[in-house]
């Protein structure tokens, strides 16, 4: 999948980048839309969101706006739609408030395809115009967590201390966030800073080769390619467990453009690199995770992006430990999480079953099983 002409002799080498997402993909803006803030149309399958400033405008011409202050006080499971309709408002006042409007895919659809409870949807990030992208640091960041892997398979018994590091800390308690922060900040310092420039400390980022991977932002992506995506965990015995968690996400057969540069006086990779790196996750990802469930995919150029993908895409735990990464994981997940929840999750039974996490995280699109954030990756030119 991947071509392209000669690179030149300048010291910036860019490449013309095409994500090609094959499978529901979100990354967050960490804003909300609560579950009496959108309208639901079942029958056409869209999800309509409002501008509430307009909306309230016009609730305020048919005085019914205190009735709407008093709904929204409520706790009730009348769904926004539902009681707009019962307020005598028309899908043509509907279409004059759309901030922007999407596919509600599969989510939503309960009660054999009535409206049922609406549940609150987190969004994808959009730029100051409201057009959803792809922010070049998610991009970054799978390709560092692959360069990572990458190194660390190439030379294990260079970072066998970090390995002892990470064993003899294994049974303590964290949070999810600080949790081995200190072995994680020491591989990185030891793989990718390696600039030693004079008067900085070695853990410094300015230290970092990463700084010569230069990864732009996407090109905006038409809101018509949003959809909404509920969580499900698939389980090693094939059932799907769903949860009453919406994402927006972009839709698959979407072809994402953006641009990557490496500046070669910084940094000693190559897109050659850049792409084996990418290829040797995806088949750790595949052999030690996605295969145990019948899924995943082995073909050249899938990535991994974005948020609801799982524990799996974040780490390089199964590049470091290699066959002990099952027992490394449950003990990750022993130390972040409360003893209840840990057995709750059966992490208890993850060295038995041969794999952890041991839910697969997926989504359903067009009635069909897709796992999260699975991309394919090309580059289209080089200058």
């Amino acid at each position: 999948v991947y071509g392209g002409a000669e690179m030149s002799e300048n010291y910036l080498k860019h490449y013309e980048m095409e994500l090609i997402i094959l499978s529901p993909v979100y990354i967050g803006s960490g804003e909300k839309i609560g579950k009496k803030e959108y309208i639901f149309l079942p029958l056409k399958k869209r999800v309509l969101v409002p501008d509430l400033g307009k909306m309230y405008t016009a609730l305020m011409k048919k005085r019914a706006d205190w009735e709407y202050q008093e709904y929204m006080l409520e706790d009730t499971p009348i769904p926004l739609g539902i009681w707009l309709k019962d307020h005598k408002f028309t899908m043509q006042d509907y279409q004059s408030w759309t901030k922007y409007e999407m596919n509600s895919g599969d989510a939503l659809l309960g009660n054999g395809g009535k409206q049922g409870r609406t549940h609150e949807i987190q969004c994808f990030i959009k730029d100051a115009y409201g057009m959803p992208y792809i922010p070049g640091s998610s991009i970054k960041g799978m390709i560092r967590s692959a360069l990572l892997a990458y190194e660390v398979k190439k030379n294990p018994k260079k970072y066998e201390n970090i390995k002892q590091d990470i064993l003899s800390n294994i049974g303590n308690k964290a949070s999810r966030t600080k949790f081995l922060q200190k072995e994680d900040l020491e591989l990185e310092t030891m793989v990718f800073h390696t600039l030693n420039r004079e008067g900085q400390k070695r853990e410094n980022a300015v230290n970092s080769i990463m700084a010569g991977i230069i990864v732009g932002d996407s090109s905006p992506i038409d809101p018509k390619r949003l959809t909404l995506s509920q969580k499900i965990d698939y389980t090693l015995s094939k059932t799907e467990r769903t949860f009453p968690l919406l994402r927006e996400t972009i839709m698959p057969e979407t072809r994402v453009l953006f641009e990557l540069t490496i500046d070669t006086q910084i940094c000693q990779y190559k897109i050659e690199d850049i792409k084996a790196a990418l290829e040797l996750f995806n088949e750790i990802c595949y052999e030690r995770f996605y295969s145990h469930f019948g899924r995943g995919d082995n073909r050249k150029g899938i990535v991994w992006i974005g948020g609801g993908v799982g524990y799996l895409s974040k780490t390089v735990i199964y590049s470091l430990f290699d066959r002990e990464a099952v027992q490394v994981a449950q003990g990750i997940f022993k130390g972040t999480l409360s003893e209840k929840i840990f057995r709750q999750h059966k992490h208890d039974k993850d060295r038995s079953l041969g794999v952890s996490p041991h839910v697969c995280k997926c989504t359903r699109y067009n009635n069909q099983l897709y796992d999260m954030g699975k991309c394919q990756l090309r580059v289209l030119k080089k200058e």
